[in-house]
């Protein structure tokens, strides 16, 4: 009796030990769940497929999980997948994720998933099957996408209403439309979106529409050129290699662009001053009336920089600069220093991308590493590079009291302060010094007060020895009328010698047009 007992007691405790194994075996179902999930939500398809229970990886092996995901997610345009919280385990042995789905074509898309996660091997995994790859789809259902018929494109007009492309230097800022399979430039290009409109679509799972967005035509961009200016500066221009570029001060509008207006940066010489005096009276290191002496060279770094063809100028700072004199401004670009300098050409827009098609920046070293750099700086050289868009946006800024507004073609106006008024107002009157009675005088219009500055820019720096026209980018930048002005210019000519005889004169017609308009 005892040894049965005994046998009785131990076959009871081996009945209690496997109840006890079974109820206290982790179940890791939910976890399996909640992996797939984050992995699903940082696209990493080989952490969602490691998920799979043995018969899922039967059933669809790794090319065709990943290809059927890759189709699911195409078709609607999905840019990402958000799953919310995790649900519990439920009686049914399911759990359930919300989740969340952005796409291009048809907006957010959200719904629940249900999951059917199992325990093998001591670990969870998912019974996976094609219906768990977008919210609401159902087994069975193949993810497809109908569209409309293409609306009509929207067209590109100028200030006037005139199509852009009716004229061969408005077609060249239009750019050309999106054709087999080749991309849109220019214009087209940054508005292609909105040119294009798009065709109704429907997203369907199987045969069921669970999205649609409707058809939008294509909306039109109306442009700030305007084109028969446009045609002035081409013809002002000429069969010069060279750039003009006009803009409204008030916006920033940008009027016309002809030849290598925008394309073409180059060293934008003595038209930096600027900029250079503008920093000297913006932190009171200078006043129109400060004078300097009379020389032909200045020394910096133990480098002798020369004025043009060695002739001498000095006086007060508003004659140096209506003579645009290097030993008066090299010396105070050094003493103005680098970080000043550079401060106050990015308040112009230098080194900022502009919104134009195929437009480059005005650019300034960011390191001048000595007082030569940063004198050479100061007057346009060094490593300086402007286009004539950006060297009219500084004269413009100037013309609207220290506020620069950034050129654009089309959209908004944004404004921004460069300097005060009170300085603008100083170097405007400077500017006038130099149409009135400087080196800009060729840019002088009867009845008309027009601020300038000229620019005669080495392409590659001979000490200040003897000037050779072809070694020299010759500009001239102004805004008319001086008090109030309508419009600015930039103009560049590549190997034409001193501003003040090439581009001033060209900067006088376009002015003319402009104001004439």
């Amino acid at each position: 009796m005892l040894l049965g007992g005994v046998v009785v007691i131990a076959a009871l405790a081996g009945a209690g030990y496997l109840i006890a194994h079974t109820v206290l075996r982790p179940d890791h179902r939910r976890d399996a769940v909640a992996a797939f999930a984050a992995a699903w939500a940082r696209g990493d398809r080989a952490g969602m497929y490691a998920q799979l229970d043995a018969a899922s990886r039967r059933a669809y092996p790794r090319i065709s999980f990943d290809a059927g995901y890759r189709r699911a997610l195409r078709t609607p345009g999905v840019t990402q997948v958000r799953p919310g919280k995790i649900g519990p385990l439920r009686k049914d042995g399911t759990v359930a994720v919300p989740v969340t789905v952005r796409t291009r074509s048809f907006g957010t898309l959200s719904g629940t998933v249900i999951f059917h996660p199992r325990n093998e091997r001591d670990e969870g995994r998912i019974a996976w099957d094609p219906s768990l790859r977008l919210p609401g789809l159902r087994k069975g259902e193949v993810v497809r996408r109908r569209i409309g018929p293409q609306p009509r494109r929207g067209l590109i007009y100028d200030a006037s209403g005139r199509l852009l492309e009716s004229d061969p230097t408005g077609a060249s800022i239009a750019g050309t439309r999106p054709v087999a399979g080749k991309p849109a430039t220019g214009l087209q290009r940054i508005y292609n979106d909105r040119l294009a409109g798009h065709p109704s679509a429907r997203l369907l799972f199987g045969t069921r529409v669970v999205a649609h967005v409707p058809r939008r035509s294509g909306r039109s961009v109306h442009t700030t050129i305007r084109l028969r200016l446009q045609r002035a500066a081409q013809s002002a221009l000429g069969g010069k290699l060279g750039g003009v570029a006009v803009v409204r001060p008030r916006d920033g509008a940008v009027l016309a662009l002809a030849g290598l207006a925008v394309s073409a940066p180059q060293p934008p010489g003595s038209t930096f001053k600027i900029v250079t005096v503008s920093a000297a009276l913006a932190h009171h290191l200078a006043t129109p009336a400060s004078t300097y002496p009379v020389r032909t060279s200045a020394v910096l770094s133990g480098v002798t920089l020369r004025n043009a063809s060695g002739e001498a100028c000095g006086g007060s700072l508003s004659t140096a600069f209506a003579e645009s004199c290097n030993s008066v401004f090299a010396p105070l670009g050094a003493r103005i220093g680098g970080k000043r300098l550079v401060a106050m050409a990015k308040a112009f827009g230098f080194n900022e991308q502009p919104a134009i098609p195929a437009a480059k920046p005005n650019t300034i070293n960011t390191h001048l590493k000595d007082s030569l750099a940063v004198g050479s700086a100061a007057i346009g050289q060094e490593r300086d590079l402007a286009t004539p868009l950006g060297m009219a946006s500084v004269g413009a800024t100037i013309g609207n009291h220290g506020v620069r507004a950034r050129p654009r073609l089309t959209g908004r106006v944004h404004r921004r302060r460069a300097v005060s008024s009170h300085v603008a107002g100083q170097v405007r009157d400077m500017m006038i010094g130099v149409v009135r009675g400087g080196t800009g005088t060729a840019a002088a219009l009867p009845g008309v007060t027009v601020a300038g500055k000229t620019g005669t820019a080495e392409l590659r720096f001979t000490g200040g020895g003897a000037a050779d026209p072809k070694n020299t980018d010759a500009w001239f930048v102004a805004f008319a009328p001086a008090g109030d002005p309508k419009v600015a210019v930039g103009v560049m000519l590549v190997g034409a010698g001193a501003g003040g005889k090439a581009a001033a004169p060209i900067a006088r017609q376009v002015l003319a047009a402009a104001l004439s308009q």
